[in-house]
């Protein structure tokens, strides 16, 4: 059952309700973070009638949570992210998988994590891949390469797209990121004389 808390003013007038909605806890046993939204009281309601309402509004709201069509504003990434992977690992997503998905969040949640989800822009992100093309990222105080990049990316993406699938964001804003160009290194093959060349010294060795 959702919980109901009372806000009053510095008088003691009633003005809304905070309304919370346990989730459990998390695949790591710790608590997660409640679903968490605020039913404002119009000052011509009486308190009986502010709580009736309240109540009612709570009532549909911790139904919507359980049944995932609820939007909450207020869900920053990192805490949602942190959510995705759990239900990941919930799935059985094997465990190299989850080790390197939480790598990855070690430099997007600096950047992006305070963020909250329906605010979160394209251009937040493409501040982001800019940021791990720049030296000093990796451990040797290089650049990222663009395949780790783009693994940063997807891992956005695909937190991003469950928060589609539950209703907390109408569209995958990663969608809409510019990134960074694949890189395409040339192969090098061997050349006509020099297969001739290998040919020539095997025929010369035992066939052992």
């Amino acid at each position: 059952m959702a919980n109901i808390q009372e806000r009053r003013d510095k008088s003691g007038k009633l003005i809304s309700y905070s309304i919370r909605v346990h989730r459990g806890r998390g695949s790591d046993g710790k608590q997660l973070k409640p679903w968490t939204a605020t039913f404002e009281v119009s000052p011509t309601w009486t308190e009986k009638s502010a709580r009736k309402k309240a109540e009612a509004f709570a009532a549909t709201f911790e139904k919507e949570c359980r049944e995932g069509v609820t939007s909450d504003s207020r869900q920053k990434f990192a805490a949602y992210c942190d959510y995705v992977i759990g239900l990941k690992e919930q799935r059985g997503v094997k465990h190299s998988t989850i080790v390197r998905y939480k790598e990855l969040t070690g430099r997007i949640y600096p950047q992006i994590g305070h963020i909250k989800l329906r605010e979160l822009r394209a251009d937040h992100l493409n501040d982001l891949y800019t940021l791990l093309g720049q030296e000093g990222q990796n451990k040797r105080g290089g650049k990222l390469s663009t395949k780790t990049i783009l693994e940063h990316h997807r891992l956005i993406s695909t937190v991003l797209e469950q928060a589609v699938k539950e209703g907390l964001v109408p569209f995958n804003v990663a969608s809409r990121a510019t990134l960074p160009k694949a890189e395409h290194k040339e192969v090098n093959y061997f050349q006509p004389e020099q297969v001739s060349a290998i040919r020539d010294a095997l025929e010369q060795e035992p066939i052992k």
